[in-house]
Parts: C-alpha cells; structure tokens; sequence
C-alpha cells in the first residue's frame, strides 16, 4: 500500500481530503429555539444529505456498549437524537453542539446519524468534519 501512495500522490492526497472531511460543513447552525425555523427554509431536499448543527442543552445520554444516543432540546421545540460511538463524559445538563446528517422523523422529531458533537463552549476554528 506504501508503494502505492508514492507512485500515485493524487490517491494519496484524496483520501487525506476524504479524512479531514468525512461530514460535510453543515448547511446551518441553530439553537434548539430557532431549529423549527431553520428546518422549514431547507424545503424539500429528500435525495440531498443535509448536514447540521443544533446548540442545546442535553437532556438523556446512554450508551449500548455500541453505539451513543444523545438528546437535546425539548417540546415546543423539535427534539433532536444524535446517534454516535462516543458519548465522552457528557453528563445531561451539558451544553453542546451536535453536528450530523438530517433525518426529519417528524415535525417534532429529528435524528442526527451519523454525529459528531463538541462542547459548545469548545473553540471551533477548523473542526474536522
């Protein structure tokens, strides 16, 4: 595979840019107050991964052995489900960013899956995505 990077240095740039982008940039940024808005300005994208991020407070967090849930946000506003490896240490109270792909279960309810999540107090210059 070493021989292979050296003669073909575009494969190799490639799948370093595949690495350090393995989610697109989100398409918005929202608290869970502004989600319900912000969701209804994407229209119907149905073939299209969108990918966002929802600031929020968590309200559960567990951990199957295989996989994470978080939530957050809650009733009038939509409750978002992260699906994810790690939990880290959050605790419920936590105040994060989760950044995933769109899965619009209902107007009340969307999944991020797959998700990644930081603190939201966390400095966020070139996060990898």
């Amino acid at each position: 595979m070493r021989r292979l990077f050296r003669f073909c240095p575009a494969l190799s740039a490639l799948l370093w840019a595949t690495v350090l982008h393995a989610q697109p940039e989100p398409s918005f940024e929202a608290t869970c107050a502004q989600l319900r808005d912000k969701l209804s300005t994407l229209g119907a994208q149905e073939e299209e991964w969108i990918t966002i991020d929802v600031v929020g407070e968590l309200r559960a967090v567990e951990h199957d052995g295989t996989l994470g849930y978080m939530l957050a946000c809650e009733a009038p506003d939509p409750e978002v489900l992260c699906v994810t490896y790690e939990i880290n240490d959050y605790e419920v109270g936590d105040s994060v960013v989760l950044s995933g792909t769109l899965n619009e279960i209902d107007a009340d309810h969307v999944s991020l899956d797959p998700c990644l999540h930081y603190p939201a107090d966390a400095e966020r210059t070139s996060p990898l995505r």
